[in-house]
């Protein structure tokens, strides 16, 4: 693992970064809940690094690897602040109550739960970014992402590259606090629900104010589009998570996603600081269309 930081220009991002709306739509929703839970995620962990002691080297590695896995969240955390202002920018009004209510959420859970259960929540959440990774750092979203801009393409990538690099750390932090079969897949569906619930109720929320301004016809053309991309993500990525379910199931021993080299050696060329910089944004544009290539 590593601690990157890219370098996103967000400026002349719409919230419409995709050609296919109602897939940049179904993003920007998951985007918006990615600060506060994120933030959790870290509280959590830091919480629990209190509680790993020994000089050992298995709980010196554990603790450095909690470490770096804060930092690759806060990272993460900024970079989806700065997307999800694009939605407010572009008029979604009621985009701070929703980021209010999802951030009260987190608070009542790390106030009223058990660390035991906070570690296996935070478990359940990390396994859906190796499942994520297959698609984002693969070649099944190249058709939504054909077009789309560069700087929001590229952060989701970056993210869910690192999801699968730190894919084992929450796993072997539950397995120290607790490590139960039947706490982990519990909070794996308690998490799936929140989380697809909060996902829900905003893209409910950006869909219907974006099919305010259409014709009847053009409504009927966007929900069917939706229910595409329902599909679609519910082929690419909730099939990849039935092995979560299984009682020996280890992240570390999940397949690296076909593309995750590439988006490695394009985020460090064109997006991490200093080659930013350098690279004129046509150049930007060229490298997030290589993925595809």
């Amino acid at each position: 693992m590593r601690v990157r930081q890219p370098d996103f220009d967000f400026s002349n991002t719409r919230a419409h970064w995709a050609r296919n709306v109602e897939f940049a739509q179904t993003q920007n929703a998951a985007s918006l809940g990615i600060p506060a839970l994120e933030k959790f995620l870290n509280r959590v962990m830091a919480k629990a690094r209190k509680e790993i002691h020994g000089d050992d080297p298995a709980s010196v590695a554990l603790r450095a690897d909690i470490k770096t896995f804060i930092k690759q969240e806060s990272c993460h955390t900024a970079a989806h602040e700065a997307a999800n202002a694009v939605l407010v920018r572009d008029g979604y009004d009621r985009i701070p109550e929703l980021e209010r209510e999802i951030e009260a959420h987190y608070q009542r859970l790390f106030e009223t739960k058990s660390l035991a259960f906070l570690t296996a929540y935070c478990e359940g959440f990390e396994t859906l970014g190796p499942a994520s990774a297959m698609s984002w750092c693969g070649d099944s979203l190249d058709p939504y992402l054909e077009g789309s801009d560069p700087n929001m393409e590229m952060m989701f990538r970056w993210h869910l590259l690192e999801e699968f690099e730190h894919r084992h750390v929450c796993y072997d932090v539950f397995k120290r606090i607790h490590g139960g079969y039947w706490m982990r897949i519990y909070a794996f569906f308690y998490q799936l629900y929140f989380f697809g619930k909060y996902a829900g109720k905003v893209k409910k929320y950006l869909l219907e104010t974006d099919r305010a301004g259409m014709t009847e016809a053009e409504c009927k053309a966007s929900k069917k589009r939706e229910k595409g991309v329902s599909r679609m993500l519910a082929k690419s990525i909730l099939g990849n998570l039935l092995k979560v379910l299984s009682p020996s199931y280890r992240p570390h021993d999940l397949p690296v996603p076909t593309r995750w080299k590439k988006v490695e050696s394009t985020i460090d060329a064109a997006w991490i600081k200093p080659a930013r910089t350098q690279s004129p944004s046509s150049s930007v544009s060229g490298a997030a269309a290589a993925i595809q290539a």
